[in-house]
């Protein structure tokens, strides 16, 4: 059964570089907007904290003809998994942007409602883009 989603807030962003749907989202802080996002890569530990989970892709040369990403910023929202992950788990995102389980110390993006049955699935979670670490 496909995953569903219960979208909060949702807003849309200036995107610095392709994303593809169902994937974290974090600030581009090279933007000098304060409003761009790049899709998370490796920002489990390093880097700044997820923001949200972008709803559709946006490549480059859309990019180029204005088009931005939109974010899932609150609510349920689903995500690809980087592997199996069960209801109740917190999750981060892999390098790819996928949710991923997390440990100590790793920026916390969410965690699932609806479990994924392995990489590449879709899971659901209950963002929890607030700036924290498990």
């Amino acid at each position: 059964m496909p995953g569903t989603a219960n979208d909060g807030l949702v807003k849309g962003r200036n995107a610095s570089g392709p994303i593809t749907k169902k994937r974290f989202v974090v600030r581009d802080t090279a933007a000098a907007d304060g409003e761009t996002v790049k899709q998370a890569a490796g920002a489990a530990v390093a880097g700044e904290p997820l923001m949200g989970v972008s709803k559709f892709s946006v490549s480059l040369a859309e990019i180029a003809h204005g088009k931005g990403c939109t974010v899932v910023l609150s609510g349920r929202a689903v995500v690809t998994a980087a592997a199996a992950l069960a209801v109740g788990a917190l999750v981060t995102s892999d390098a790819n942007g996928k949710a991923a389980a997390a440990a100590g110390g790793n920026w916390v993006g969410g965690i699932v409602d609806e479990a994924s049955s392995g990489a590449d699935t879709d899971c659901v979670i209950v963002l929890t883009c607030d700036g924290t670490k498990a």
